[in-house]
This record gives structure tokens, C-alpha cells and sequence, in this order.
């Protein structure tokens, strides 16, 4: 008997929570101007931890909540975040008085995403998503959002991560390219207004459309039915690469028929650049179309858009340029035609793309997203190039007066570079150069300007499977397929008044026992004389294919969250060759050894929370990653060589996080630590004592990215607001890789050496970074300013200055000789920097819904010019005179502005 008591207390304690009274919450939140319902809001019942998403209608309800004093964080990507409290009663039906919450500034400066993912917005799902996810916090994340764009003047990136670590969907469909591994921001160039709403993972978090990737992934939502009725006119001044650029937009949103239209025409230019023979023309275009049949159970987009351009480049140069003109954003690049200017490199681009994406929801609680694509890129950049003539580049070293070491002729020229007669492309003296030539070489060119090409044709399909199994699980799960056509030549496109260029290569003079005629690029149409639009040098495609397979499955309890999930992947690419050169007639020309890589990739995560106010997160991921095959090929152009023993890197990444979220006070706490083993690279560069192109190649390299992230917000009243984002890492090479060197002209074939790279830094980035930023609202003015900061950012290392064989005669007790090995293998660091950016923005409702909205942000507006963002340093050397072969730079510009007026009707 006394057992049977036990037993009835142990149940009916057991059995106490699931007949404890629980309270229903529902309300509408609204716009507090216009008064108009706000739809995909999000509130988070921080002490309840659960969340809901307002529908269409801006209406929300959410049932067993626990009673008691609650705070609700109401946040979206439309609006601007804000909490309240609410006391909930012990049990029945609390009606909430409307909400009303503040529109987002609609900054153009800003990509702002809505950070509710589409699961997230499904109402469908409701039932089983209550309980508060990490993710709703960990999305919501200050230190991404505030220092990525922030720091963006000074090349910050992430962790240190290149840019192939981020992921890029759009409408669940993947668009990293094969070739490189990344994505061509400038494809969706001026349809800002297209590409603000989508889904963001940080890191390794759980996603809902892909397994993920070290460096976030990002999933932009252009379906028509994701803007809101109405049309948008926006134009923008500002004084950096463009100086104007206009936008108009109309969506008609999810008329009762069930169909959705969104379409933008846009544009940016400038006649020029804020940099000296720069230029910029863009005109852009997107269309999205959707419907939704059989009540909202299936909808089918179709999505079209592209954005070509055609821009000047800017490049780097030498100190003592920059000195001698006083001006460090001097371009080397242009100089004058006839009177006019004329830049000799410029980039024409055009992504034509389709998308079409399919969402099923099969029930209340599954739902299937299926999404192919098809796009056309095509890039071309010109350059100069000659033949038995003297380097046309301005800043070519032996153009400048430090190569002369008597002083008269190097103050000779030093008077020439000030008063910059010497300082620019000479483009009459080319043309001249051709004229005189013209009978000595049977009319061939000296000089001329080529067009190289790289277009790529890449196809892509996606399906991404979400089940909510029960209140606590959920299971996603996708496979990915993807195809591509890397074709990459060049052309003949201005001889500058010459008749043809001899299509020989300028570096082979001579036969090095090949028994074959090693100056010629196509032994198949020997001595080819190219004329406009030939394709001449080199042609070749990269045939690249891929697909994948992966599983995740989610685990959500009032105080533990963890996920788990896997992929595995595969990938070919393989060389076809459509010239067959002259230096490598045996492994040029036809299709190549194709190059097959299976991977696999592994990532956890857990999170305990204290209570819906803090919280505690790991992630553990590891992964195998095969090469891209742009690092592949050590000599691409010429030939089908590659390194030996391919092989795929190894990543383990790991972070630990600690997240709060107060009534005053958001932010995160991050440490973290990304480990990358056999990484493969290339640099090319031309070598002055072998007269050639130089290929240099490294293998299973080693690197390691640690460091330690900070992102606070404190909200000090209904007006003031203080941003804080900041990081202290290191991003080094952790040991010392084998380098291959090549030749383009067959002479240096598989040199092969290791390169001292332990211990030396990555460079071209900041490794510590931070801003500190001050906000202000009153009657819908809004004013920022933000104190930025970077220092520990590092010149890039040269791999050959790097060679144990460069220094064999160097004596450590000779001061001098020891000095140049110094000097030599120094990794320079540049001077920490800060710059101050300020922002003001107004928003003005009119009359049915209408309203006006202007921002003008002023970045660096202490006009600091002497801030260096990046580097590499010469490949060339000289232990007689170290500092001969001088490093290139570039600068960040003054003061500038960026200028958005934009109206909405």
C-alpha cells in the first residue's frame, strides 16, 4: 500500500504541468504612421520562449503561454527592432492592444535582409514552431550586420575567410560559379531594391535551404510575392565609382487571382570616376513573376534578370608614383588619345539569368522547394599588350627616376613625373610606334590592346526538403546538381592603326629542344595573322559538374537546442584545349585528364539556454573540400599540367558564442578557430631575368584563422542607441608548402622548391577591426555616426621571395647582405587607421500610403588619404639592391559621399 501511494504522488507530480493553466495571446502589429498592418513580423516571447510571424493581415496568435510579466522583442527586416512588456493572465484569451513598431530607414547603403526565414513565415507550420529557436536570436546577430558593412572601405572580410566560404542562393537555388568558387555581385548590380529579403545563416548554424558553408550562406528571396503593392522611383548621386544612379520598381503583390508581378528597370554612371580615367556604365533589369494555385498549396516562380556593365579600371602602383604626383589614388592605366581620355583597361560584363523555382507544401507541417537556373556570364578585360617594343606602363620601374642612379638623369626625371608629362599611357606615341614600324614589319603590331575573355555558361538545380516532425524535431534534407562551361580566350581588340598581330608568343624565342616551334600558340595555324575580333594567344574551356546530398536534422526543448547534419558531394572538371601551343604541343590541345573528388562534410551544433535572455552556443563543423579549378591548372593557357597528387583540403572550424538578449542590452560574444590543411594557390607574374610569364603554384598549404568576435547594441532610450562591433584575431600560414614554379615560354618547367611561409600573416585584410557606432530618432529623422578602426593588416607575401635558394649567398655576419635578406623577407605591416562616417536620413509620409525617403551618408569625412586597404608585393628581386623591385599599393579614398532620395507610391 505504501508503494502504491509513492507511485500515485510521483504521477501526479509528473503529471502537474500538462493541466496547468495556460493563457492564448493574439493582437495585430501595425505601422505607426500609416497605421497599415505589418506582415512578416516577428515577436519572440523571451520568457516563454516561444515566437510567431504576423501574416498578411499583420494579425498574430499564440497559444500556452505561462502568466506572468513577459517581454516581447518584435523584429523583421522592414522594421526597426523594439521590445515591450506585457503581463500575461493565468489562463483564458489576452487581446493585446494594436502594436505599433517603426518602419526600417531603408537605407540604401545597406543591404538589409529580413532575418525570418521562409519556414519561419509559413503560418502552416505554427502548430509545431513555438518554440523559440536559437537561430531567431543568433540571426538577428549585431557584429555581422553592423561590421561587415561598416568596414567594408578597409577590405574587411568575416574571420578572414575568401569569399568562396560564403554561399550565395537565390530563391533556394545555389549561384556560387564552379570556376572560382564564388559569386558575381555584379550581376544583380543596381536591383538593390530586388535583392533586400531573404534568409541568413551565420557561420555553420542550422539552415533551412543548404548544409551551410564556414563563412555564412545567404538565401535572397526575389519572388514577386515578397513585395508589397505599390511602386518605388530612386535616385542616387554619389562621388565614388558612379555618380548617379536611378531605380524604378512596381510589384503588384498577391493579387486575389493568385498571381504576383514585381519588375525594376535601373542604372548607374559616370562619364568619370572619382579616380582619373575611370568611367562607369551599367544599365540593369529584373522581372519575378508567381503564382499561387490550389489556395496557396503550390507556387511557381519564374525570376529574369541581369545587369551588364561596362566600367575603367583603377590598379595599383609604387609609392614613389604616388609620391612624385602627390595624389595616392593616381591610376597608371590611362593617359590621352587625340585630346581625350582613354583608360586601356576596361571590364565589360553581363549575367543574363533565369530562375525558375517551384514550393510545394505537400501538408500542414511539409514542404518542398525545387528551384533550377540558367545563367550566361560573360567578362571581358583589355589590357596592353606589345611586341619588340619598350613597356608602355607609365610606372613601369625603369620608367621611374629611382632606376637611375646618376643624378642628373634622375632628376631629369623627377621633374618629368611632377609635372606629369610621363605619368600616363602615351597613346599617340603608340600609334606612332606602329606607323614607323609599319615597313620593318610587314605591317604586324607593335603595340595593340587585347581583350581577354572568361564567360561562363552554368547551369543549376536545387531541391530543398523542410518537415516539422513534432514539436521538438524537424528534419531537412536536399540534393544539388550543377553544371558548367568555363570558356576563356582572347581577342584582338584595337591594333592601334597596325594591320594584324602575329599570333607568337613574345617569350619564346628560342627552341628549348623540343623539337617543335615553341614561339608559336597554335601550331594547328602557325604564324596566324589576327585582326579585329580574331581570337588569338589562347583558347580553352574548363568543364566543371557537381552534386550533392544532405541531411540535417533540428532538436528544440525549453532549454537545449542541437542539430546535427551531413553531406556528401561530388565534383570533375577537366581541360579541353583548342589550340595546340607551341612550348606544349603534347598536353594543349583536345580534352585533358578529367579530375574526379568525392567529399564529405560534418557540423554540429548545441545551445543551452539560461532563459530566454541568454544563451550559450557550439558548433563543430569538419569538412573535405575539392580544389576549384581556376587554382588547378598551373599553367591554364598553354596547357593541361596540373599539380601531382591532387588532392581536396581538409577544414575543422569551431566557435563558441555566448548570446544575450535584454531589455536594453543585445549582443554576442564569440571565440573562434578554423584550421585549413592542403590548400592549393597560384600567382602569376612576369619574371625579368627569365623574360617570361611566371606561374607559381603552391601545395598543401596550411592555415589557421582564430580569433575572438564582439557585437553589442544598447538601447539607452526611445531616441539613443550605441552600436559596438569589433574583432581581435590572427589569420596565419601554418606551415611551409611546396611550390611549383612554370614557365609560359616552356623554359622553367616543374621547378619545384619550398616556400617559407610559416608564421608569416594573410594579407590583405585587417585582423583587428572595430566600430563604435552612435544612433539617434526623432520625428522620423534619423542620425548616425560611427568611429571605425583596423589594424594588423599585412602586405601579401610573393612566394618567390620566399626560397631558401634565393639566399645561398648571403653571409649572416655581413651587415649589408643580411639587411637585403631582411628587407627581403620582411612581411611589411601597414599603420593602424580610423576613419569617422556620419548619416542622416528623413522619411516623410504623404497621403494614401505614399511617402518620401532620404539618406545621405558621408563616409570618411576627416578626408584621411594616406589609408592603405591592400598590397602585394613585386615577385622580383635583387639581393644587390633590395628595394629595387618595390611593392604596389592601394589607398582608400577621402571624403565621400553617398546620397539616396527615394519615393514610394
Amino acid at each position: 500500500m505504501y508503494k502504491k501511494y509513492i507511485l500515485f504522488a510521483l504521477l501526479s507530480a509528473a503529471s502537474t504541468p500538462i493541466f496547468a493553466q495556460q493563457a492564448n495571446v493574439q493582437g495585430i502589429v501595425r505601422n505607426q504612421v500609416s497605421k497599415e498592418p505589418f506582415s512578416n513580423v516577428r515577436l519572440v516571447f523571451e520568457k516563454n520562449q516561444k515566437s510567431v510571424v504576423t501574416d498578411s493581415k499583420g494579425n498574430f496568435n499564440l497559444p500556452k503561454l505561462k502568466s506572468g510579466e513577459e517581454t516581447i522583442l518584435i523584429t523583421g527586416g522592414n522594421i526597426q527592432e523594439t521590445k515591450i512588456t506585457v503581463q500575461i493572465p493565468a489562463s483564458g484569451l489576452l487581446t493585446m492592444e494594436d502594436i505599433y513598431v517603426l518602419p526600417s530607414t531603408d537605407s540604401d547603403n545597406m543591404v538589409q535582409l529580413s532575418m525570418a526565414s521562409d519556414d519561419m513565415l509559413d503560418d502552416d507550420n505554427e502548430s509545431f514552431d513555438q518554440n523559440i529557436a536559437a537561430k531567431i536570436i543568433l540571426s538577428n546577430d549585431v557584429y555581422v550586420n553592423k561590421i561587415g558593412f561598416q568596414l567594408s572601405q578597409f577590405r574587411f572580410r568575416i574571420r578572414g575567410y575568401a569569399n568562396r566560404y560564403e554561399q550565395k542562393y537565390i530563391n533556394g537555388v545555389h549561384f556560387n560559379d564552379q570556376l572560382r568558387g564564388v559569386f558575381n555581385y555584379a550581376s544583380i548590380g543596381a536591383i538593390n531594391d530586388l535583392t533586400r529579403n531573404g534568409d541568413q545563416d551565420n557561420a555553420m548554424d542550422a539552415s533551412t535551404f543548404t548544409f551551410g558553408s564556414i563563412g555564412g550562406t545567404e538565401n535572397i528571396n526575389m519572388r514577386a510575392s515578397a513585395f508589397a503593392k505599390g511602386a518605388k522611383a530612386t535616385a542616387t548621386y554619389t562621388n565614388r565609382n558612379y555618380y548617379s544612379r536611378g531605380m524604378l520598381s512596381y510589384s503588384t503583390g498577391l493579387m486575389d487571382n493568385g498571381w504576383a508581378f514585381t519588375g525594376l528597370i535601373g542604372g548607374r554612371y559616370a562619364d568619370k570616376g572619382f579616380v582619373e580615367g575611370t568611367f562607369y556604365k551599367n544599365v540593369s533589369y529584373a522581372l519575378s513573376i508567381e503564382k499561387q494555385f490550389q489556395q496557396g498549396k503550390h507556387s511557381l516562380s519564374l525570376v529574369t534578370f541581369g545587369s551588364p556593365v561596362e566600367r575603367g579600371q583603377q590598379s595599383g602602383s609604387f609609392q614613389e608614383a604616388y609620391d612624385l604626383l602627390d595624389n595616392n589614388l593616381y591610376n597608371p592605366n590611362w593617359g590621352y588619345q587625340d585630346g581625350k581620355v582613354r583608360n586601356a583597361r576596361i571590364v565589360t560584363a553581363y549575367d543574363p539569368t533565369a530562375v525558375l523555382s517551384h514550393i510545394w507544401k505537400i501538408d500542414q507541417n511539409t514542404k518542398l522547394t525545387t528551384g533550377i537556373s540558367l545563367h550566361y556570364g560573360k567578362y571581358a578585360n583589355t589590357a596592353l599588350n606589345w611586341y619588340n617594343g619598350a613597356d608602355p606602363r607609365p610606372d613601369y620601374y625603369r620608367n621611374l627616376p629611382s632606376y637611375y642612379t646618376e643624378s642628373i638623369t634622375n632628376q631629369t626625371y623627377t621633374d618629368l613625373w611632377k609635372s606629369k608629362a610621363v605619368s600616363q599611357v602615351d597613346w599617340d606615341n603608340l600609334y606612332l610606334v606602329n606607323k614607323l614600324e609599319n615597313k620593318l614589319n610587314n605591317g604586324a603590331a607593335i603595340y595593340m590592346v587585347e581583350k581577354r575573355h572568361s564567360d561562363l555558361l552554368e547551369s543549376s538545380f536545387n531541391t530543398t526538403l523542410n518537415k516539422t516532425i513534432n514539436s521538438h524535431s524537424k528534419l531537412t534534407a536536399g540534393i544539388g546538381a550543377k553544371g558548367s562551361q568555363s570558356q576563356q580566350y582572347k581577342t584582338v581588340e584595337d591594333l592601334l592603326g597596325a594591320e594584324y598581330v602575329l599570333d607568337i608568343d613574345k617569350f619564346s624565342e628560342r627552341d628549348f629542344g623540343q623539337g617543335t616551334s615553341p614561339t608559336q600558340n597554335d601550331l594547328l595555324n602557325p604564324n596566324f595573322k589576327a585582326r579585329k575580333d580574331d581570337i588569338f594567344g589562347y583558347r580553352f574551356n574548363i568543364n566543371v559538374k557537381s552534386a550533392n546530398a544532405w541531411l540535417q536534422n533540428e532538436y528544440s526543448y525549453s532549454n537545449i537546442d542541437f542539430f546535427y547534419a551531413t553531406q556528401l558531394s561530388y565534383s570533375s572538371f577537366q581541360r579541353v584545349g583548342y589550340m595546340k601551343n607551341g612550348r606544349y604541343p603534347n598536353n594543349s590541345y583536345g580534352k585533358g585528364q578529367e579530375h574526379h573528388f568525392v567529399d564529405y562534410a560534418f557540423k554540429g551544433g548545441l545551445t543551452y539556454k539560461f532563459n530566454g535572455r541568454h544563451l550559450l552556443n557550439a558548433k563543430i563543423s569538419y569538412q573535405t573540400q575539392a580544389p576549384v579549378a581556376n587554382d588547378t591548372y598551373i599553367s591554364p593557357r598553354v596547357s593541361d599540367l596540373t599539380f601531382e597528387d591532387l588532392k581536396s583540403a581538409k577544414i575543422l572550424s569551431t566557435d563558441i558564442s555566448y548570446i544575450f538578449s535584454l531589455p536594453k542590452l543585445n549582443g554576442r560574444i564569440s571565440v573562434f578557430q578554423t584550421n585549413f590543411t592542403d590548400l592549393i594557390s597560384r600567382q602569376s607574374y612576369y619574371n625579368e631575368a627569365a623574360a617570361t610569364f611566371i606561374n607559381h603554384g603552391l601545395k598543401d598549404m596550411n592555415q589557421i584563422n582564430r580569433g575572438v568576435e564582439m557585437g553589442l547594441t544598447y538601447k539607452i532610450d526611445d531616441k539613443w542607441s550605441i552600436d559596438l562591433a569589433a574583432t581581435k584575431a590572427e589569420y596565419y600560414y601554418s606551415n611551409n608548402p611546396m611550390g611549383s614554379i612554370n614557365s609560359e615560354n616552356g623554359l622553367i618547367n616543374d621547378v619545384r622548391e619550398t616556400v617559407y611561409l610559416n608564421d608569416y600573416y594573410v594579407g590583405g585584410m585587417p585582423q583587428t577591426a572595430g566600430t563604435f557606432g552612435l544612433r539617434y530618432f526623432v520625428n522620423y529623422w534619423f542620425f548616425g555616426a560611427n568611429l571605425n578602426y583596423a589594424g594588423d593588416m599585412y602586405l601579401s607575401k610573393a612566394p618567390l621571395r620566399q626560397l631558401a635558394s634565393n639566399y645561398t649567398v648571403v653571409n649572416p655576419y655581413d651587415a649589408d647582405q643580411y639587411d637585403a635578406y631582411y628587407t627581403l623577407t620582411h612581411q611589411e605591416k601597414f599603420k593602424n587607421s580610423a576613419t569617422v562616417d556620419l548619416s542622416i536620413g528623413k522619411i516623410l509620409y504623404l497621403k494614401s500610403r505614399k511617402s518620401i525617403n532620404f539618406n545621405l551618408a558621408v563616409n570618411n569625412i576627416l578626408n584621411s588619404k594616406n589609408i592603405r586597404t591592400g598590397g602585394f608585393e613585386n615577385a622580383r628581386l635583387d639581393l644587390e639592391a633590395p628595394n629595387k623591385f618595390a611593392s604596389k599599393y592601394y589607398y582608400m579614398q577621402g571624403i565621400n559621399c553617398f546620397m539616396n532620395v527615394s519615393y514610394r507610391f
